[in-house]
């Protein structure tokens, strides 16, 4: 065993300063939501006029703070390359048979881009085959492509993973990684497929279409790799709706396939369709930014290793204008936890007493692109990933009112829970398994890009029980997150209560603290997915 880790656990101080506890206040975290979410910065689309001037502010701001260079070449930057892809949205394909031709309107229909990057594809007479979930997924006994040949094949999926009451199976009515889109776009590109169209239902995504065509309708972004994973020429949503036409042409229901996928015994199935059409896609290559400064710890062996704080600075930009409105100003998502990203490098920055580990502050690019910019720092660190104890993701803030509750994402997956639960104690506050686990929150902010690599990894949440707030003005902050999630909507509305965030802050603050102070390393929780990832990490 390292001797450093055969120090008592309580060596250092776990509870942070007092001042640490007081710096941060509403007017300091609407300060940076309104400069971030202003109509000025368009958006902070990857690259765009927007997104350079965000980086700008927040470079401004680290310096400002007297944070330290962590990015690349003794800057705050890190350089992220991406590919953008625009499918031009004219663009209409043709799904039918001998006897009869459905066309699908693009963004009505269906939204695509290509991993490919050409910017004229041709598709002609391509076979399509429905492949259930589209999972191979030996730990379960789960594979539904059971061997048949796929390559050259247009597959059709089902969005999601197969669901049971075992949460030991696909995590129950939970959600794994083989339910998101991302993985079924892999898996299909691993077994050499043309293309993949994920059916979208609300139910099975979380969300309403409309949330995917805002999204996709639009410049799509990838990171610039070469890589095995990134062949499919087509990589589509097609609406429940236009599903469903497109397979009666073949005399099969919707329905019925989705009950049959639930079988481990699914096999693919020929739908004797096939696509037709062209796709034309203005292509480019660019550049956008992470953004990463340093507090330096205090101890001379732990300062080696960091704490990371992660927060994604983009949004949509320029996109479809509803009611008039083009811009996507992402003032909740997430402005605002860039915001108390912000926040907490000010604090740490300004405390007379440093924490024993060195705190990184990385304000990320490109998240709503599929996680880019955390992506690429998490496979090109700028420091030692085995030195990483943890991430800790700060991704939207609460603005309905403080909680009797408080669920973080991934709480349940490593020691960091441990640490969690005792400031729950500290605190008075309970700490509450995922609200909505067949949505696959875990999997879709940056700490996952950290989990990927072994690193322990949380974003934080809210709770569900409001404390001091009339329940008419809870529910009606609620309904209106909801509807403007991913809409020109998400903007700085005046009546935001702080007083959650302010209790979210300290959570961050003291659980930070107490991590940067443990002497041992945060850890996976035996039999987790990732223990095995960071074992091998640490060995190196």
């Amino acid at each position: 065993m390292n001797i450093l880790f055969s120090i008592p656990l309580l060596l250092f101080q776990l509870t942070p300063p007092s001042d640490a506890l007081k710096f941060i206040t509403a007017e300091k975290l609407r300060s940076h939501i309104a400069v971030l979410a202003h109509d000025s910065l368009e958006g902070r689309g990857p690259s765009s006029t927007g997104d350079k001037k965000a980086t700008a502010y927040i470079v401004s701001q680290f310096k400002k703070f007297g944070l330290k260079p962590a990015g690349e070449k003794g800057t705050f930057i890190q350089k992220v390359p991406l590919v953008g892809v625009t499918v031009d949205n004219t663009t209409m394909l043709k799904i039918g048979n001998a006897k009869e031709q459905m066309e699908l309107a693009y963004s009505t229909d269906f939204v695509a881009t290509t991993g490919t990057y050409e910017p004229l594809i041709e598709f002609r007479n391509a076979e399509l085959v429905f492949v259930g979930f589209g999972i191979v997924a030996p730990e379960q006994q789960w594979n539904d492509y059971k061997d048949v040949d796929v390559r050259g094949k247009i597959l059709v999926m089902m969005n999601n993973d197969p669901s049971s009451d075992d949460p030991k199976f696909f995590a129950g009515k939970g959600r794994t990684y083989y339910g998101r889109w991302t993985y079924k776009y892999e898996i299909a590109s691993e077994k050499g497929a043309l293309g993949a169209i994920v059916i979208h239902t609300t139910s099975s995504a979380g969300y309403r279409y409309e949330v995917i065509q805002n999204s996709w309708s639009r410049e799509m972004f990838d990171l610039e790799e070469k890589s095995s994973s990134n062949t499919l020429k087509l990589k589509a949503w097609t609406t429940e709706e236009a599903t469903k036409k497109y397979l009666q042409l073949a005399g099969f229901n919707l329905d019925s396939l989705t009950v049959m996928a639930q079988s481990s015994s699914f096999k693919p199935i020929p739908l004797g369709l096939t696509l037709n059409g062209t796709m034309r896609s203005v292509i480019k290559k660019i550049e956008t930014n992470n953004i990463i400064g340093k507090v330096e710890g205090s101890d001379p062996v732990l300062k080696d290793q960091y704490v990371i704080f992660t927060a994604h600075y983009d949004h949509f930009g320029i996109g479809r204008p509803i009611n008039g409105d083009s811009i996507y100003n992402g003032a909740l998502d997430n402005a605002s936890g860039t915001s108390l990203m912000l926040n907490l490098a000010e604090t740490f920055s300004s405390l007379r007493e440093k924490p024993k580990r060195s705190m990184l502050f990385a304000a990320v690019a490109a998240e709503e692109q599929g996680l880019l910019g955390s992506k690429y720092y998490a496979i090109n660190p700028t420091v030692p990933a085995k030195k990483i104890a943890a991430n800790i993701n700060t991704d939207v803030i609460n603005i309905v009112g403080p909680t009797s509750d408080i669920s973080f994402q991934g709480s349940d997956r490593s020691s960091l829970g441990n640490d969690l639960a005792a400031i729950g104690k500290e605190m008075n506050f309970t700490v509450q398994p995922d609200r909505a686990p067949e949505q696959g929150g875990f999997f879709r902010s940056d700490h996952f890009s950290f989990a990927k690599v072994g690193i322990p990894a949380m974003s934080m949440g809210g709770g569900s029980n409001v404390i001091g707030v009339d329940t008419a003005v809870v529910r009606k902050l609620r309904e209106r997150g909801g509807k403007i999630y991913h809409q020109p909507t998400d903007e700085l509305y005046d009546d935001w209560n702080y007083d959650g965030a302010l209790q979210q802050a300290e959570i961050v603050i003291r659980l930070a603290w107490r991590v940067a102070n443990i002497i041992e390393m945060p850890y996976w929780n035996s039999g987790d997915q990732f223990e095995l990832v960071r074992k091998k990490s640490l060995a190196k």
